[in-house]
């Protein structure tokens, strides 16, 4: 009895053919994971700024993505701000795909393309708990955490608005952990899926 082929592996630059092939894998990821907090119907393009963007092939098709943009000037992108860094701000694979080390893959063809462009580190940030616990398994160190949520506005911040003919439904915001307890007694924070808060954790590597 002949054991399974293994799979053909490759992690490579995006190319503009990928562009349905990357919508498709990008929609699927977003549909299973907390890391987004909305749908996208266009490729980003990251217009005036450095970035990379690669793909994980498995067999020929796309089945994995990740794209980081670049500081211009520290902090500008980034949380930490002692030296230029790259923002990941697209990063998964098909859940189908598990197990072939395909985050560790384009994690490596990230940081060979980051010190080809002369940067030192790259920060991840992400709301997914799935996700977070595979940064610490990785040995990323943790940079920050806060809460994003959304929460209905105050009558008279709906009263301003509606002096000029728009009406708020909520008001979508960002807090330290610290704040937190605060924020959930001073404001009706919306608690029910798909907006519900979450926590988001910042990790970084340095190489």
């Amino acid at each position: 009895m002949s054991s399974p082929t293994a799979p053909d592996i490759q992690i490579r630059p995006y190319a503009e053919s990928d562009q349905t092939a990357w919508m498709r894998a990008h929609a699927i990821i977003m549909s299973i994971s907390h890391a987004w907090n909305y749908a996208i119907q266009e490729r980003p393009d990251y217009a005036g700024h450095r970035s990379t963007r690669l793909v994980a092939e498995v067999d020929g098709a796309l089945v994995g993505l990740t794209d980081i943009e670049y500081d211009n000037e520290p902090g500008e992108i980034c949380f930490l701000k002692d030296s230029p860094g790259g923002y990941v701000l697209e990063f998964g694979r098909l859940p189908e795909f598990a197990g072939l080390g395909l985050g560790d893959r384009l994690i490596k063809a990230s940081i060979e393309d980051a010190q080809r462009l002369g940067v030192r580190r790259l920060e991840y940030w992400s709301q997914d708990r799935a996700a977070q616990r595979f940064y610490r398994r990785y040995g990323m160190t943790e940079i920050g955490r806060h809460y994003r949520f959304r929460f209905k506005p105050p009558v008279e911040v709906v009263s301003e608005f509606a002096r000029d003919g728009i009406g708020v439904e909520y008001v979508y915001g960002a807090c330290t952990v610290e704040e937190w307890p605060l924020v959930k007694q001073r404001y009706e924070v919306l608690e029910k899926h798909p907006l519900e808060p979450h926590l988001c954790v910042g990790f970084e590597i340095r190489f």
